[in-house]
């Protein structure tokens, strides 16, 4: 996709402002987007390409209900709530600190990688593209829109 974009890894890199290793090993292994980049940084790559974040990740398009980040914090305390847990408990089935997002949201997904969101969002059994802010609310084509 990149090479098609007439880019270089250089200006990948430095548009997506990591070092140029880091934008090689995103590259090179198949598993480093999902473990290394944030949902936001992951949707400005795709809008480089040209393409949607669920094109990039090569994943069906998300129908039906999207879950706004600010939300999900309710939904993850009613799912501990529902499992009989806390979220300290939670914390240690998901792998994952939890306080933090649940106290910041918004900041936290700036943060986070995508690893993140979609281990939570198996927890809750919801896709968790749907977590991610719809990329139609630019007035484009779903599959065209450029990240907010």
């Amino acid at each position: 996709m990149r090479i098609r974009a007439g880019k270089s890894q250089a200006e990948m890199a430095q548009r997506l402002a990591l070092n140029i290793a880091w934008y090689a090993d995103l590259e090179k292994h198949d598993d480093e987007l999902a473990s290394t980049l944030t949902l936001f940084k992951a949707m400005e790559l795709a809008s480089i390409f040209g393409i949607s974040l669920h094109e990039l990740l090569d994943a069906p398009p998300v129908v039906g209900e999207r879950v706004a980040l600010m939300d999900l914090p309710a939904r993850i305390l009613a799912h501990a709530r529902r499992e009989g847990m806390s979220v300290g408990q939670l914390e240690e089935r998901l792998g994952w600190e939890l306080q933090a997002f649940l106290d910041s949201p918004i900041q936290l997904a700036t943060e986070l990688p995508i690893r993140f969101f979609q281990e939570i969002a198996a927890a809750l059994g919801i896709n968790w593209l749907a977590l991610v802010p719809d990329e139609t609310m630019s007035g484009l084509p779903a599959d065209r829109a450029p990240p907010p």
